[in-house]
């Protein structure tokens, strides 16, 4: 989280923030129950969140090796192919919402990450609690995850490092979720004129990307999953 500003902390010389930028470029902060009030003021838009799912595969805060999301959360999506912060200014070297920064970049500190440790995984905020009771799109979140649950990843991940593992039989359930995701998806876009940032919002990243850091690529001509020699890095926390 870099800010407008250096603050001298005089008993150690060192300043609040170098702006070095590195917290911003490892992806935007996970959000809590305290920050639906961003959202409701209009400080934040939901456009500007990204869900991740319940299963994903994710690195936590300060990790170094993903781990099976266990509670769905609400983060600030990246910016292009990469998972550094939207809010980031490259040419400033500073955050663009400072003033009005979520929980987690308020209290972290590159120099002692204790509070954020403390705060992470806990009251999240999740995508059920920015929508009202009779929004249509709340419907179509709570439709999609019903029918199109993130599989077990962590499960997959070892079952795909047995040596004499059925690749084709491990497929072709995937196959099927992955289509399906993809036609739910489509529906909604179609009949809703959802944007992909909403869609974003709504339904997480689409089932075939979660799959990506796993080596199983998708084909979208033939529908068809197959092992890639490549991984893709999961989300950062």
């Amino acid at each position: 989280m870099s800010s407008g500003a250096n603050h001298t902390d005089s008993a150690s010389g060192h300043t609040d923030c170098q702006r070095c930028g590195t917290c911003c470029r490892q992806g935007g902060p996970a959000l809590h129950s305290v920050d639906l009030e961003l959202i409701r003021s209009g400080r934040l838009g939901i456009d500007d969140l990204v869900t991740v799912r319940r299963g994903e595969l994710a690195f936590p805060p300060l990790g170094e090796q993903p781990e099976v999301v266990r509670h769905e959360f609400l983060k600030l999506r990246g910016t292009g192919a990469s998972w550094c912060c939207l809010f980031y200014d490259e040419g400033a070297r500073g955050c663009s919402r400072y003033p009005d920064r979520p929980l987690a970049c308020r209290v972290l500190d590159c120099r002692n990450t204790r509070a954020l440790l403390e705060l992470a995984g806990r009251d999240l905020l999740t995508r059920f609690d920015c929508l009202a009771g009779d929004d249509p799109q709340l419907a179509l979140a709570r439709g999609h995850e019903a029918e199109c649950p993130c599989p077990d990843l962590d499960r997959l991940r070892r079952d795909l490092g047995e040596p004499e593992i059925d690749t084709a039989a491990l497929l072709a359930p995937l196959e099927a979720r992955v289509r399906l995701d993809l036609d739910l998806r489509s529906r909604a876009v179609a009949g809703h004129r959802l944007s992909l940032e909403r869609e974003l919002f709504l339904f997480g990243r689409p089932l075939f990307q979660l799959l990506a850091p796993l080596g199983i690529g998708f084909d979208p001509a033939s529908g068809r999953l197959h092992l890639v020699p490549t991984r893709i890095p999961p989300v950062t926390g």
